[in-house]
This record gives structure tokens, sequence and C-alpha cells, in this order.
């Protein structure tokens, strides 16, 4: 694979994570539904292009895209972890006001009902 390549697969991931990105960052369940299935895309397409990254050891218009990807992970990654705290922390506080403390001072766990989710 070329450089020219390797640089436009890069980019083509940083795009989509920063795309990811903008979905974490006006959260709604469509928005976290799409965001999911955009960084699946991303995970697979780099695993994919893994193996060719080598072969451009010391590009350096390969690294530079690929610190721009790494960039733009860390925010991704940063929106994500910050969405699945806001969640961990709402259903601590569903737990406390539905069902007290524990004798340890945690929250009560939350009884879910069981869902299934199917679409057409």
């Amino acid at each position: 694979m070329g450089t020219a390549a390797l640089v436009e697969r890069l980019m083509s991931a940083r795009q989509q994570l920063d795309f990811a990105g903008n979905l974490l960052a006006k959260p709604s369940p469509e928005a976290l539904e799409s965001c999911s299935s955009v960084l699946e895309a991303a995970g697979r397409q780099l695993a994919e292009w893994q193996p060719t990254f080598s072969q451009q050891a010391g590009n350096a218009a390969a690294l530079e895209e690929a610190w721009r990807l790494r960039r733009s992970f860390v925010r991704t990654s940063r929106l994500l972890q910050g969405a699945g705290d806001f969640h961990l922390n709402w259903l601590r506080l569903r737990g406390a006001i539905t069902g007290g403390y524990t004798k340890t001072g945690e929250s009560a766990p939350i009884m879910h009902g069981n869902r299934i989710s199917l679409r057409g």
C-alpha cells in the first residue's frame, strides 16, 4: 500500500471518530446508537489495515495523520467515558431515590425488568 492510500485510510478513520465524537457531544438515544455503529466500523477498518502500517514506518505524512487520528480517538474516548459515567451516576441516584441505601452506605441496586429490543 502506498503512502497516499494509507494517509487516506487513516484520514477516513479519523473522520469517523470525529463524527462519533460530534454525536457524543449532543447525546440522544438515536445519536448513541449511531455512534456505536460508527465506532464499530472504524475499529474494523483499523484492524483490517493494521498489518500494512509497518510498511510506512518513518513516513512523515502517515505519521502526522496517525497523530491526528490519535487525538480524535482520545477526544472520542473521553466523551464516551463521560456518557458512561453519566449513566452510571444516574443509576446510582435512581437506586438511592427508589431503594434507599445499603448497610454500607451505597445506593441500593436497581431491580430492572427484563427487556427485549427488536428492530425490523
